[in-house]
């Protein structure tokens, strides 16, 4: 029996494993270098297709390349692990020299990359998180008893009691995703001298129960424990399962990510 669908042209996908310098940790994203604009809709199959957290769409124009962004359900406005994964792609095949910068225009405005040793700088937008009320269901949903609790707009962020609560934490995944949000980051200090503070992150809307390592989510972070450490450079743990470790510098009213990554595979797509 031949086929039911008609192969048009091969597209080729690295999987890149982000905010992680060993295989198998951190968060796996899907890097596509096009020539041109692809379909959207075709863009969207394929993230469902390959329902990866995320998988990033780049082609050229002027000034860098463009950037979109799209988790197994929907398209996202920010996105750090898929845009280090991205840059690190650029390098990797040789399309970018290691030395030159990684510009990325997004749904965000301009986005940076550059290569700093071992680690990948990027350079991101802000996301202060401001107090608000506590949804109702919240600190039920999550299952624990929230210090803190303020919004950026795209989501919540919450300050639990210790590293003991955000490790045990089993949210409902069903009713985050009611709540009007991309997702919810939970947060505490660190009991380690090695991180200043942990993280986790949830967005069942966004089609990801759990995000393994959200560099977006450290655009929050980073104001939030620099208003209460009174410092502006922290060496943050994002404690899933996977884990990853990011290094957050706070600049005004921009945030510089830093991360390692791992090339994991070659995917070749055919229709």
């Amino acid at each position: 029996m031949r086929n039911a669908f008609v192969i048009n042209m091969s597209h080729t996908f690295h999987v890149i494993d982000a905010f992680a310098d060993t295989p198998f940790a951190g968060n796996p994203a899907a890097v596509c270098v096009l020539a041109a604009p692809a379909e959207e809709q075709w863009m969207k199959l394929v993230a469902r297709e390959l329902n990866l957290s995320e998988t990033a769409f780049l082609h050229p124009i002027e000034g860098g390349w463009s950037l979109r962004w799209f988790t197994p359900t929907v398209e996202v406005k920010l996105c750090g692990h898929a845009t280090l994964a991205s840059a690190f792609t650029l390098w990797e095949t040789g399309v970018l020299a290691p030395d030159q910068i990684a510009r990325f225009h997004t749904l965000s405005g301009w986005l940076t990359c550059r290569r700093t040793g071992e680690w990948i700088e990027m350079d991101f937008p802000a996301q202060v998180p401001e107090l608000c009320p506590t949804p109702e269901s919240l600190s039920e949903s999550l299952g624990a008893k929230l210090l803190w609790v303020g919004s950026n707009g795209m989501d919540y962020l919450v300050e639990v009691a210790d590293e003991k609560a955000l490790r045990a934490l089993k949210p409902n995944f069903s009713t985050l995703a009611k709540l009007p949000v991309r997702g919810v980051i939970v947060t505490c200090r660190s009991e380690s001298a090695e991180f200043d503070f942990l993280s986790r992150f949830f967005a069942p809307a966004a089609g990801v129960n759990e995000d393994p390592v959200t560099g977006s989510a450290h655009c929050a972070l980073g104001p939030y424990w620099q208003a209460k450490l009174g410092k502006s450079d922290f060496t943050a743990y994002q404690a899933s399962e996977r884990g990853g470790i990011v290094k957050v510098g706070v600049r005004g009213e921009r945030v510089r990510l830093r991360g390692q990554a791992v090339m994991m595979s070659k995917v070749e797509l055919l229709a």
